[in-house]
């Protein structure tokens, strides 16, 4: 039998301290495909998306591809862009109806205008058209902030679990082929949610150094071996959302003809509990001034060490133009080295009417906030190149999708080039890179705006990694944040 499903994806994660709103041209500048562009641009690619569609194909479905939208990580979703999003994909159901099952690719963080948690908010519009009795399987970033309304309206909910990303398609696969076991009956999956009273946790969730939550991922492992278990998730929840849930939670999926409910939600106690052990366990951002000591110490035959600007993170929804990092690496006169990706249109524009190798005296960065993370900086350089900023992830993550900076140069100021770009996008990608013409392999030092994803790319090309605080906005300093919405009490800041 060939079930009807449709494919749908809406993705943002949401940063409700940024003085920054997400519009429908954020989604346009990342993508925001609709019906055959879907298959044409994902299929084969390491998203959830790419994992659907090979399911699709392998168990014989009619897929029914109705929009893939997502926006780079930033501020509340404006109300005309979730407005505009939602329609076109309660049209796609009406018209592509009636179906077997739905597959929905969210974040888990999202924020609207009008509602805080908005990807319940986008699988409420999705069921008004459904009703209640068709499937819907959905995945997660292991960075999600899960509200219990989830357990009413999806079946079946499986979270990344790796920190840089590298399973979005295995996830995607895994939803999926749950998806068509419950639409051949088979099983039947509900959700059990539970919380920690914890706003840190899971040290972020990063799985790189065999930390805290690799170790409890082998608990939900264990767990998961139960009979009616079918999926175990660990959330380490979005910190920079002032929302209720914000925080860690563990969301099982269970076949509810086999297990029990308060089996289900056993599980997702004792998996708090022994997130609530490790809250201690925490890896921190090293201060700026000791990044540069040790940048100055190094040797460069020791090979190429990355600095990651962990509070300027573009993934977190920070503004990617704080300009400390670069200052500091200039004053210390680091050399054959790269830093990007700074946001900047207006500098864009000024530096690339100049043209390829013009010597240019221009101010970069700090025009968000000129009081995080340092303010615009006047630098004297060349221009070393000028380019659509267009390119294709190689891997580990979004492996073969295509991406774009806006129209992006280098400024070589020194012994630094200086990637700065007309969109932001977090520095994941060696690519990302190239696009302006830097070949990160050839640099002794490379600066990028990340947290923890730039580890999947540039890990495996690095001796050293170094991760700073150069007091952006997403700063693990959260006595500079005031959180109204969040549920109380919770740690760290209640004890």
């Amino acid at each position: 039998m060939s079930y009807r499903v449709a494919i749908i994806e809406f993705i943002n994660e949401s940063n409700t301290f940024t003085l920054k709103r997400t519009g429908i041209g954020d989604f346009h500048a990342s993508h925001y495909f609709k019906g055959d562009e879907i298959p044409r641009n994902f299929e084969g690619t390491g998203s959830e998306v790419g994992g659907a569609i090979e399911v699709a194909r392998a168990k014989g479905w009619t897929p029914v591809y109705i929009v893939a939208a997502h926006a780079e990580p930033n501020g509340i979703i404006r109300e005309e862009a979730r407005a505009e999003i939602t329609e076109a994909c309660l049209r796609g159901l009406k018209e592509g109806g009636p179906f077997d099952g739905v597959f929905v690719a969210l974040h888990g963080a999202m924020v609207t205008q009008t509602d805080e948690d908005g990807d319940c908010q986008f699988l409420r519009a999705v069921r008004s058209v459904l009703g209640n009795a068709v499937p819907v399987a959905i995945t997660l970033d292991l960075h999600a902030n899960v509200f219990d309304e989830l357990a009413g309206l999806a079946q079946i909910s499986v979270s990344f679990r790796t920190y840089p990303h590298v399973d979005m398609r295995e996830v995607g696969v895994q939803a999926c082929e749950l998806l068509h076991e419950t639409m051949a009956g088979a099983i039947m999956p509900k959700l059990a949610i539970r919380r920690p009273p914890m706003l840190l946790g899971c040290d972020d969730g990063r799985t790189t150094d065999n930390g805290p939550m690799c170790r409890l991922l082998d608990i939900a492992d264990t767990e998961a071996a139960a009979p009616g278990i079918l999926n175990v998730s660990i959330n380490a929840g979005f910190t920079d959302a002032d929302v209720w849930a914000a925080g860690p939670s563990v969301v099982v999926t269970y076949d509810a003809a086999v297990a029990p409910a308060a089996v289900a939600e056993g599980i997702g106690e004792r998996l708090c509990e022994a997130i609530w052990s490790y809250r201690h366990d925490w890896a921190q951002p090293v201060p700026l001034a000791e990044c540069i000591a040790a940048l100055k110490a190094a040797d460069p035959a020791e090979g190429i060490v990355v600095v990651a600007d962990f509070s300027d993170n573009p993934g977190s929804g920070a503004y990617s133009d704080c300009t400390a990092l670069i200052a500091a690496l200039l004053e210390a006169g680091i050399k054959d080295a790269a830093a990007g990706a700074l946001l900047d249109p207006e500098a864009v524009a000024e530096i690339a009417a100049a043209g390829v190798g013009a010597q240019v005296t221009v101010t970069i960065g700090g025009r968000t906030d000129p009081t995080v993370g340092g303010g615009p900086l006047t630098v004297t350089g060349t221009v070393m190149a000028v380019s659509d900023g267009r390119f294709v992830f190689e891997g580990p993550m979004f492996t073969g999708l295509p991406g774009t900076c806006g129209r992006s140069v280098c400024l070589r100021v020194g012994g630094l080039d200086i990637m700065i770009v007309s969109e932001r996008m977090q520095m994941l990608d060696k690519n990302i890179f190239r696009a302006v013409g830097i070949e990160p392999t050839g640099k002794v030092v490379l600066a990028v705006k990340s947290m923890q994803h730039f580890k999947g790319a540039f890990g495996p090309i690095a001796a050293r990694m170094i991760v700073t605080d150069a007091g952006g906005l997403s700063s693990p300093d959260l006595t500079r944040r005031s959180y109204l919405r969040l549920r109380r009490p919770v740690y760290p800041l209640d004890c």
